[in-house]
Order: structure tokens, then sequence, then C-alpha cells
């Protein structure tokens, strides 16, 4: 399965990639809800969920790394990028990880997390 994860993850970003707002959207679980570093910043949506990923794609935010780690029934994928900042007054250093749940070949859930461990963490529960 985290073979699996993996190549859906990847499918996803290809996507978004490509600008491909439908196929990103079959990627997404119907009920998906994405939980930011802070509790007030989360999408309930599909829609909202490609407004972000689309949105942050067509920013042109400069990357220096791409890492995406597979787990049996998630995945974690972080996009590492030089300096710090600040989400809400959360530290960031260099990377949001976002724990994917995936099920059945969707992502059901992003939960993000400034760090890489606790993202692990998720994505093994």
């Amino acid at each position: 399965m985290k073979r699996m994860n993996i190549e859906i993850v990847l499918g996803f970003l290809d996507a978004i990639r490509r600008r491909d707002r439908e196929a990103a959207a079959e990627f997404l679980d119907p009920n998906v809800v994405w939980q930011g570093v802070v509790a007030d910043l989360a999408c309930r949506t599909p829609e909202e969920v490609l407004d972000v990923f689309l949105g942050q794609r067509d920013a042109a935010i400069e990357v220096d790394r791409l890492e995406l780690i597979g787990t049996e029934r998630a995945a974690v994928l972080a996009f590492h990028r030089p300096g710090t900042w600040q989400i809400e007054g959360v530290e960031i250093r260099g990377a949001v990880y976002h724990a994917l749940a995936i099920d059945d070949g969707r992502i059901m859930r992003i939960e993000d997390f400034a760090e890489r461990d606790p993202a692990l963490a998720a994505a093994r529960t």
C-alpha cells in the first residue's frame, strides 16, 4: 500500500502541476477535509482544497525539493523551500508537512504540521 499511496499523491500533484482541476478532483474524496497548522485554517470541500493547491501552484513559490513518504494508509508530503515564515503565529522552518489519509484510492483528509515527526505519526495511525 505504501507505493500505491505514493502514486496517488504523485497523480494528484501531476494534475495540479498541469492545472487540470478535473483530474485533480478525482483524487479527492467528496468529503475531504484539510486541516491547517492552526484550527482556523481549514478546507471542507474538494473545491476549497483545489483552490489552495492551484493558488499555491500559480504563486510560483520557490521550492528546493519535494519530500514524499508512503505509509500503509497515508502519505506525508512536504514542499521544502528556503527560509522561515509564520502561519497564524506558528513558525515554519523550511516546510509544512501534509499528512494525507488515503482510502480506496482517494485522499480523505489532509492535516498540516510544522514538523515531520508529528506528520509521520499522524500518517501511521
